[in-house]
Parts: structure tokens; C-alpha cells; sequence
């Protein structure tokens, strides 16, 4: 499983700020992460709509961490960037027999399940702090 461009992004940002502890600029952030300024800009955006970081306008604005470092859940943050976290096409929510003809008996989808679930079971237990 790969994450996508964007949950990498975001999880750098969350980095640097959590390490700066203050306001940052967009720019200075995308600097810093090697990100560029627009596609950080999107992730920011939805990392505000979750309440991970806090948007402050003016002439000295720019974004900062919205919770402590030790309340940022990794897996949080994943499940929040990443929108298909399926490893295989009979994952997906609303999966039909269409999508595989081995799928009414075959057990790998369990396997697969199982692997995700523990997968998110360890980034659960991690937080931005355990990794600053």
C-alpha cells in the first residue's frame, strides 16, 4: 500500500509546525517540506476542516498546530487524507460479485481486512508528539 502524494504532505507539515510550535507561513512551509505552495495550500485547507491546524489570517498570519502534538493521531491523519484506503477493488465499500468472480468464496479479502486493521491499529497509537 502506498500513501497518496497529499498524506505525505501533510504529514511533513504537521512535522515542521509541530517542531516550529508557531505561526508559519504557507510558503515557508511548502520551503521546508519540499511541497509545492498549491498542492500544500489544498492540504491545509482540509487539515483546518479537521481541526489539526488553525488558519490565521493578517499580515503576520499563516497556519499553526490546532491541537497538542501528543493530540495528533497519526492514523487520524491518514484515514482523513487518504480517500480510498482499499487495498484491493473487493474492498471498497458496496463491492458486488461483478468485481471479482472469486469473490463469494474467496478468503483473501479477510486476510486483507485483517492486515489494514492492524495497519491502523499501530498508527493509532501514534501520535505527532511520538514522532517529533
Amino acid at each position: 500500500m502506498q500513501l497518496m502524494v497529499s498524506t505525505d504532505i501533510a504529514l511533513r507539515a504537521l512535522i515542521y509546525l509541530g517542531g516550529k510550535r508557531n505561526v508559519a507561513t504557507i510558503q515557508e512551509v511548502a520551503d521546508a517540506t519540499g511541497a509545492s505552495k498549491t498542492h500544500l495550500m489544498k492540504v491545509v485547507m482540509a487539515l483546518v476542516a479537521a481541526n489539526f491546524l488553525i488558519s490565521e489570517r493578517g499580515r503576520n498570519g499563516g497556519v499553526r498546530l490546532g491541537l497538542e502534538p501528543n493530540e495528533i493521531i497519526i492514523g487520524s491523519v491518514i484515514k482523513l487524507m487518504e480517500t480510498n484506503i482499499s487495498m484491493v477493488v473487493c474492498m471498497k465499500p458496496g463491492a458486488t460479485v461483478t468485481c471479482c468472480p472469486l469473490l463469494p468464496k474467496c478468503k483473501l479479502v479477510n486476510v486483507l481486512q485483517q492486515a489494514q486493521a492492524a495497519f491502523f491499529d499501530t498508527l493509532n497509537q501514534k501520535t505527532l508528539a511520538d514522532i517529533l
